[in-house]
């Protein structure tokens, strides 16, 4: 659903009594295509009150159990749908719409044919599923934030692109070679496991890392510290699937403003689009750019502009 940032409560407070659900919609909408975070800023909590979803995404596939299952850590559960097009460590939002009270996010560990595990196998692990969910279960796909990056040579660290990093629910990592003069001077040598791997198993495999006991996370700079693999070395690529933003009780009021501020803007707009300048007989209207974003509002909105080279 589209981002809202700005409520009733609020209206009077940042100076749009009078304002529509719609005004606060289009409002918004311009707010996300400016900080370029189509998924927007707000984030829903799971039964526990922790991070699970970003509101203003909407689900690309839903499944649905077979029998009942959960709690614990590493359990199977049979599904109707097309499982082959997810991929391990995919993170799945069990009953978000029929059970709100039992809603939670849980990371695919492993896929064989229609069954899926779901959280990790590790004892006492946190990822593991923390209700108890029935037969019928809605699991939806494409909720969470999804990012690849590769790890700079020899360094564990990669930064997220979209702050702040509220959870970190699933990661994934592969070994692959360097790219061109690097390849001999990687991590892994040309002649190991992992050339043997490539040449009789295809690509390399996608490993879970267990990202809410392993991995660090500077919540402000999106600084993601990703521990070594299986073969005691640092991945090459990985795969983060996190939480970034705000509940609204919690939503800057520098966002609230913004979205005021774009309201009454586009309020006062003359009903032509945007425009840099416009006349008709004595009558000129020029803005500094065909934008209804001022320079304030965007002053207002940068902190939490999503980096294009993170």
């Amino acid at each position: 659903m589209p981002s809202q940032y700005l409520q009733s409560a609020d209206f009077a407070t940042f100076g749009v009594p009078f304002a529509t659900t719609a005004q606060v919609t289009q409002a918004s909408m311009l707010i996300d295509a400016f900080l370029r975070r189509p998924a927007g800023l707000l984030w829903a909590a799971d039964a526990n009150g922790n991070p699970a979803y970003m509101t203003g995404l909407n689900a690309s596939l839903s499944l649905t159990s077979v029998s009942g299952f959960g709690p614990g850590n590493g359990i199977q559960a049979q599904v109707n749908g097309p499982v082959q097009m997810l991929q391990v460590g995919d993170v799945v939002v069990l009953d978000r719409v029929a059970n709100p009270t039992l809603m939670e996010a849980v990371q695919i560990t492993s896929l064989s044919g229609n069954q899926v595990t779901l959280g990790t196998t590790a004892a006492n692990a946190p990822q593991g599923v923390q209700f108890a969910h029935s037969a019928g279960c809605v699991m939806e796909f494409g909720l969470v934030l999804q990012e690849q990056r590769y790890l700079p040579k020899q360094r564990s660290t990669v930064m997220l692109s979209q702050t702040p990093v509220m959870r970190v629910i699933g990661g994934t990592g592969r070994y692959a070679y360097g790219r061109r003069g690097d390849a001999g001077a990687y991590n892994a040598d040309n002649y190991n496991l992992l050339a043997s791997i490539n040449k009789f198993g295809g690509p390399p495999a996608w490993e879970i890392w267990p990202a809410n006991t392993a991995a660090g996370i500077d919540v402000q700079t999106g600084e993601l510290w990703v521990p070594a693999g299986i073969m005691l070395v640092y991945y090459s690529e990985v795969k983060v699937r996190y939480v970034a933003g705000f509940q609204y009780s919690n939503l800057p009021p520098e966002i609230k403003m913004a979205c005021a501020q774009l309201i009454t803007a586009l309020a006062n707009d003359p009903g032509i689009g945007n425009f840099k300048s416009a006349q008709a007989g004595d009558t000129k209207l020029e803005r500094f750019a065909a934008s209804n974003l001022s320079e304030d509002v965007k002053q207002m909105l940068r902190p939490w502009q999503a980096r294009a080279w993170a």
